[in-house]
């Protein structure tokens, strides 16, 4: 039986800050694997604009590369359901029976999280860990929610993927805001130079 993390998320592309929060979350949680799951088509973002599942899903595999508790799933690359937790943290309690899991969103998303599909049914099936940036308030959250998740406060990272496309977008370099590997691949398939990419 393993302590194993899900992480999901756009990734577009991941950042060191993810990675920070990722980290920070396997120590404070215990975590024996943190399994990152780039999203198909996130429910709750505009995918209009969104960077293609297969660049994500690969930026993803060398932005985690080297760590052995990091791993990754390319469980919703492939599915036909529609886009809800609910379905990816099922298809975990099918494929790892035995493991505790636990679901890592963000403190915005904890806003939000009483418009997910079914949201209760979420901590049925894994335990919520909301990664809390420093000084994030949260006293606006419903407390039915907050009595049926952690929070973990993590470092304050002030980087974006939002951001980070913008600047690619401007011509600037975002050397030490993604890892090197994933710098080097933006590069050469010439990811982000769009301006609509900014989005």
């Amino acid at each position: 039986m393993a302590r194993r993390g899900i992480f999901g998320g756009s990734f577009d592309p991941p950042h060191m800050g993810h990675l920070i929060i990722a980290q920070a979350m396997v120590n404070s949680l215990e975590l024996d694997i943190l399994t990152w799951v780039p999203a198909k088509t996130p429910p709750h973002k505009d995918s209009a604009n969104l960077t293609s599942a297969e660049h994500r899903y690969r930026m993803t595999e060398l932005a985690i590369s080297g760590n052995p508790t990091f791993a990754i799933s390319d469980v919703e690359m492939d599915s036909n359901q529609p886009p809800w937790t609910k379905y990816l943290l099922r298809r975990f309690k099918q494929d790892f029976p035995d493991d505790e899991l636990f679901l890592i969103i963000g403190g915005d998303s904890l806003a939000e999280f009483h418009t997910w599909r079914d949201y209760r049914e979420l901590w049925q099936l894994a335990k919520i860990a909301v990664a809390r940036r420093q000084g994030e308030d949260l006293s606006g959250v419903d407390r039915e929610i907050l009595d049926n998740v952690k929070i973990v406060d993590t470092p304050l990272i002030e980087i974006s993927a939002t951001g980070i496309r913008r600047m690619i977008a401007e011509g600037k370099s975002i050397r030490y805001l993604v890892p090197e590997t994933v710098r080097i691949y933006i590069e050469q398939h010439e990811l982000y130079i769009d301006a609509n990419s900014v989005k």
